[in-house]
């Protein structure tokens, strides 16, 4: 990245260039000592020097812990424009996300966002509309969040609102009246709607190939709300509105409702007073039809111990009606066998419960979570070894055979000769997604599709660790079938599509 200005240079009269620290359409940004010691940014103005200047003379004398401080605006001997302001050591938003694939934590985008958004609301009371507010403009210092470039803020007036005609703002957080030069205090709620997407996410609502065919999505696509958190979905969907009247009124509202979050979400107050037979255009249907739904409380450890201790508790009757339903079907009369069914599936259910109800709304590495489970199917394992007489003091016992020796010491071999038991339910869980058939938000109540997966995976451990144990392979089906019937569930949203084909 080549600077007009190297380190050690003065061009500006009682600052000392250190680095170049940024480049953009408006300038470039310097990392710069006063003669006194101060550190600050210092900002090269090149291109549409009226539209930054407007700006900066609107945001001179704002202060808030959360905008980046403008000091002064300055004039060199050359008559470059200079903005001097505060610099921020810490790195953006857009480097810190560019890490995070998945998002950040949900704590963290609370925190952070609440801090972006009662700034644009302070610029807002102040009549200023920032109208380009991205990652890349969003700086974080020591757990603290500024945003920065003003260059594109606007004064709001209601003589100036259809007066700009040239599009401002970054596509992918543009909203979609901006092209035609409407704008006011919503443009900033629609960006900071695509910045708590991308901080839940890590991904942008719409993407595309070019500049064109992302504004296009802006204006007719709705976003894929099934990849948010579910207490966000409402508060996302509501900021996205494709209509402005549809969307938040103001920022306050946002930051009530992100407050209050465990708390059911007030209908948009801009939908007073509609009368059901008034029509909605198609893309504000899209976009708002998720906001009448209450948000889902925020949980508790209370509230999942209670939650988990109801699905435990459950998986205990289910297992009492699906075993004998089980034997009737198959006409199997052996207690030892039906008994080892029912205490196995009770406790390989309750294997994918306990740690799925914590990892519940909350984003993990699958792999770790494959591992967890695989330590925990391995318990599961031994106590299938203990059902068919195993116990560390017994010697030459066979699954299944009934023959038992005692022995007065334990032989640490023994757990080698029948590892077989302990591999087939530590890699019958380490094989599947299990946590997804306790997921909340499951695609469907109950799926049969995981209840083949699972006997297609225990027929191939069977075969390869414990053949002609074919009680372990119904384990495994009936574990799946249990979690999924004593797992909470309330429906996704429904996506674009479906709401365009109710719509047809």
């Amino acid at each position: 990245m080549r600077f007009t200005y190297s380190s050690g240079q003065r061009p500006l009269d009682g600052y000392t260039l250190k680095r170049g620290i940024g480049r953009g359409g408006f300038g470039e940004v310097y990392f710069a000592i006063s003669e006194g010691g101060k550190e600050v940014a210092l900002k090269l103005l090149h291109a549409n020097e009226d539209i930054e200047l407007r700006g900066v003379h609107q945001c001179l004398n704002l202060k808030h812990p959360h905008l980046v401080t403008l000091f002064d605006l300055r004039t060199d001997a050359r008559g470059q424009h200079w903005v001097i302001m505060e610099y921020v050591s810490g790195e953006s938003l857009s480097s810190l996300l560019g890490r995070q694939p998945k998002g950040l934590p949900t704590e963290v985008v609370r925190e952070w966002f609440l801090m972006l958004a009662r700034a644009v609301n302070y610029l807002h009371d102040h009549g200023v509309v920032h109208r380009d507010l991205k990652p890349g403009n969003i700086f974080i210092e020591n757990g603290v969040l500024k945003i920065g470039d003003y260059g594109l803020s606007k004064s709001i007036s209601t003589s100036q609102r259809k007066g700009q005609t040239e599009s401002v703002g970054t596509v992918h957080y543009m909203a979609p009246e901006i092209g035609s030069g409407s704008y006011n205090k919503s443009v900033d709620v629609y960006a900071i709607g695509v910045l708590l997407y991308e901080m839940l996410t890590g991904e942008l609502p719409f993407e595309g190939d070019s500049a064109g065919e992302i504004l296009m999505k802006h204006l007719t696509a709705a976003p894929d709300l099934g990849k948010l958190p579910r207490e966000w979905v409402p508060i996302v969907s509501r900021a996205l509105a494709k209509d402005p009247e549809h969307r938040w009124e103001n920022v306050s509202e946002m930051i009530r409702a992100v407050e209050a979050l465990g708390h059911p979400i007030p209908e948009p107050s801009s939908t007073t007073g509609r009368t059901s037979s008034q029509a909605v255009p198609l893309a504000a249907t899209t976009s708002t039809a998720m906001p009448a739904m209450p948000a889902m409380p925020t949980t508790t450890t209370r509230q999942v111990l209670s939650e988990l201790a109801s699905a435990m508790l459950l998986t205990v009757l289910f297992a009492l009606i699906t075993v004998p339903l089980w034997a009737t079907l198959i006409q199997e009369r052996n207690l030892n066998l039906l008994g080892g069914v029912f205490f196995l599936s009770i406790a390989a259910t309750w294997a994918v419960l306990i740690p799925a109800r914590f990892w519940a709304g909350r984003r993990g590495d699958p792999w770790a979570r494959r591992l967890v489970l695989l330590v925990l199917g391995g318990l599961v394992g031994l106590l299938a070894l203990w059902l068919d007489g195993w116990t560390p003091g017994s010697a030459g016992s066979r699954l299944g055979r009934g023959s038992v020796t005692a022995s007065a010491v334990f032989v640490p071999t023994e757990v080698l000769l029948e590892s077989g038991s302990i591999a087939f339910y530590a890699l019958g869980l380490f094989s599947l997604r299990w946590w997804r058939l306790a997921d909340r938000r499951r695609s469907a109540r109950f799926d049969v599709g995981p209840l083949f997966a699972a006997a297609f995976w225990g027929l191939v451990l069977m075969l390869l660790l414990r053949p002609g144990s074919w009680r372990d392979v119904i384990v495994l089906t009936l574990a799946a079938a249990l979690v999924q019937l004593v797992s909470p569930w309330q429906p996704v949203a429904p996506t674009a599509r479906k709401l365009r084909l109710k719509m047809a």
